[in-house]
């Protein structure tokens, strides 16, 4: 655990870096990600954040409230789709246009919906999209410019699930065109992050990735889901939950902590990043100290179903996953459509 006098004296070092860091936030319009980003506003010099979400509204209010935290940063707002990835690659061309480094793209664009299998024109389910799918769009178009931005600081994070992991994946059907449940479509999506960043990690040793639960939190992210479910959900954060609920404050420092902390190192040991010393970076989901692929909680302590991932590695899953997904996006880039 790390507490959050501790995350708050990593956080304002992060002055100490260079002016003018680049953040992206992926459905940076509401909760874990709006916060995140006024403390990232607050904490960095001159930092230049793009804001991803289709909300105009809500993002034109967020950058006139970050005018009033600093006067020297600039915000932008891209608005966007998510659930197909041809927006994907609309969204990280226009960053390519305008960047030639990325310093943290952070990432929680996410549906929650009680609905099926709910398939885009590109055969994917518009959930495991913009749970995984989409993410690791970002992250595979935008490799270049996490790449260019370090040694100051260079990761990904994707605030999802560790933890519920799936230790019996079935490699022939990782988009669950065969076998989808909405249990199925998280556990898939969460275990297919994992192993995923290991890859990447592998792959991009200068670039960590941070897969993380952040724990109860009251945000928008039922939004889409029905009336009933909405108002079940806030009766129970209300009542029920409330004692282990964090604020979207505390959150949002604990989340800038994790995209800047030297903590969640890369791979190849550099100290990119603030605050935390040599010798202290974190365990990877591996095991291993400092592999730059790690599964965190809410106060940044080590996550995840061990038993579950333990037994895909076995299988040699971070292969199989990555190759799905890379086959995907030439299928997606092919032009690949269904009738709808």
């Amino acid at each position: 655990m790390v507490s959050l006098e501790a995350v708050r004296l990593s956080n304002a070092k992060l002055k100490s870096l260079p002016p003018g860091l680049v953040a992206l936030f992926v459905g940076g319009t509401s909760g874990i990600a709006e916060s995140t980003l006024k403390q990232f506003y607050r904490h960095a010099i001159k930092p230049r954040v793009y804001i991803v979400g289709r909300n105009q509204d809500a993002a034109d209010r967020i950058i006139s409230e970050l005018k009033t935290i600093q006067s020297e940063g600039t915000a932008s707002f891209i608005k966007q789709d998510l659930t197909l990835l041809k927006n994907v690659d609309l969204v990280c061309d226009e960053i390519k246009r305008r960047e030639s480094k990325l310093n943290v793209l952070f990432m929680t664009a996410g549906l929650s919906s009680m609905k099926g299998r709910d398939e885009t024109s590109e055969g994917l389910d518009r959930k495991m999209t913009t749970n995984y799918y989409a993410r690791m769009r970002f992250i595979q178009n935008l490799l270049p410019l996490l790449r260019a931005s370090a040694p100051e600081l260079s990761r990904a994070v994707s605030v999802l699930s560790p933890g519920q992991e799936t230790g019996t994946l079935n490699f022939e059907d990782l988009d669950l065109r065969q076998n989808f449940s909405l249990r199925n479509a998280m556990t898939y999506c969460v275990t297919m992050t994992d192993f995923a960043f290991e890859e990447l990690a592998k792959a991009n040793p200068t670039v960590s990735f941070v897969h993380d639960f952040p724990g109860g939190v009251k945000t928008g992210f039922l939004k889409e889901s029905n009336i009933l479910l909405r108002a079940v959900s806030n009766i129970l954060m209300d009542v029920v939950a409330r004692p282990w609920m964090t604020s979207v404050e505390e959150s949002g420092e604990r989340h800038l902590f994790a995209a800047t902390s030297r903590k969640y190192v890369s791979r190849d040991g550099q100290e990119h990043g603030v605050g935390f010393g040599k010798g202290d970076s974190a365990k990877g989901s591996d095991g291993e100290l400092g592999s730059g692929a790690y599964l965190i909680g809410s106060t940044g302590e080590q996550r995840g179903n061990q038993k579950a991932i333990e037994q895909l590695r076995s299988k040699g899953a971070g292969e199989k996953i990555w190759k799905h997904t890379v086959e995907v996006f030439e299928r997606v880039e092919s032009g690949y459509t269904t009738d709808k």
